[in-house]
């Protein structure tokens, strides 16, 4: 009995917890929605709950994201006093941005925050390299992904968007 209700719940787990979607308009590769079950790994001041965004919401994240990854970018390294002209000005076009993270599979997960506002937080995984991405991006498909120096720092990044007001979250002062 004990084994049946462990196997009900893994395959639950499996099943319930995450969905693989392909949006060739944005990527080539494959991006996972993370559902409400899974705990939302990074601390937010602003959180309320847990939400798990629909196909439309992800279509939504991946529009800012290519429109205003640029002022994204600049406004971030504006904060740290770093000359923004490192990033280049071609990604100013929402095309470009869409051509840089092409081989970029992506993890979506999602919380409603304090405001009432869907915040989108898309995990962008560099598969250019494939053999590469599988071995250092093991279960991305199952697990959160986050790693620090290394191959993780060229080849990841993390961004959270409101799509809500159609904006990015910016993690610091602006």
């Amino acid at each position: 009995m004990k084994l049946i209700f462990f196997i009900i719940a893994f395959l639950s787990l499996i099943l319930i917890s995450f969905q693989i979607i392909e949006l060739k308009e944005y990527y080539n590769g494959q991006g996972v929605i993370f559902d409400s079950s899974v705990k939302y790994p990074f601390v937010e001041p602003n959180y309320n709950k847990a939400h798990t965004p629909n196909l439309s919401e992800i279509k939504r994240a991946e529009k800012i994201l290519s429109e205003k990854y640029y002022e994204y970018r600049t406004n971030v390294l504006d904060s740290f006093n770093v000359d923004k002209s490192i990033i280049k000005k071609r990604l100013k076009k929402p095309k470009n941005v869409i051509k840089k993270f092409h081989k970029y599979n992506r993890q979506y997960i999602s919380y409603v925050s304090k405001s009432n506002d869907t915040i989108i937080s898309i995990g962008l995984l560099n598969f250019a390299n494939k053999r590469k991405a599988e071995k250092n991006f093991t279960d991305w498909k199952k697990t959160i992904q986050f790693g620090f120096h290394g191959f993780y720092e060229d080849n990841q990044e993390w961004v959270s968007i409101n799509i809500t007001d159609n904006e990015f979250i910016y993690k610091i002062g602006k």
